[in-house]
């Protein structure tokens, strides 16, 4: 069974089960589309900032990390995005009015 918490970001996406090389059938979400983020500031990443805090600092929430994540889809790994002197993009929070 499939469970997430009301609001979640995956609430929408649909459950499937593609079968694996080993022939079981597993229940896990479609990948989610991710749309385009226009708008964007620019931001240079500092030593010892977190994802978490950039949402806080951004958005007023932290939980909004992964609007961040979703900005900057060609790092995929969290800790190579928050590399000291690396420029990421700081979306607008598509989440609001939803």
């Amino acid at each position: 069974m499939t469970v997430l918490f009301p609001g979640s970001r995956y609430a929408t996406t649909p459950v499937v089960a593609p079968e694996a090389a080993d022939g079981v059938a597993r229940r896990v979400l479609q990948p989610r589309a991710v749309p385009p983020t226009p708008g964007v500031l620019e931001h240079l990443v500092v030593q010892g900032e977190r994802l978490d805090q950039l949402a806080g600092r951004f958005y007023g929430d932290p939980k909004l990390y992964w609007l961040i994540l979703d900005a900057n889809p060609e790092v995929l790994d969290p800790f190579t995005l928050l590399t000291p002197g690396r420029r990421i993009r700081i979306p607008r929070d598509r989440t609001v009015g939803r």
